[in-house]
Formats: C-alpha cells, sequence, structure tokens
C-alpha cells in the first residue's frame, strides 16, 4: 500500500507532466481532481526551490 507521502509525490510530479506538456493550471486541477490553488501552490514551491 502506498503512503501519504508517495501518493503527494506522484500527484506533483503528474501537475508538473501535465504543465511542461502546455496543460493549464484549470485543466490540470480538473483532471486530477485536485484544487487550482494545490496546482499553482506545486509549481510555484518547484519554482522558487529551482531558483
Amino acid at each position: 500500500m502506498r503512503t501519504e507521502e508517495e501518493a503527494k509525490y506522484d500527484l506533483d510530479e503528474r501537475i508538473f507532466e501535465l504543465y511542461d506538456g502546455g496543460m493549464s493550471i484549470k485543466s490540470i486541477s480538473e483532471k486530477l481532481d485536485t484544487t487550482a490553488e494545490y496546482v499553482g501552490s506545486v509549481l510555484k514551491n518547484a519554482a522558487v526551490e529551482s531558483s
């Protein structure tokens, strides 16, 4: 059984894949059944970490 941390990591990776593929935050949130706020936060945090 997957842990919550593994599931979150997988979700975050999927968000990056879809966003890099040109999908909008709104479309990603609908496809992955999560909030646009969460998607935006994942993308924003990744940009901060890579700077």
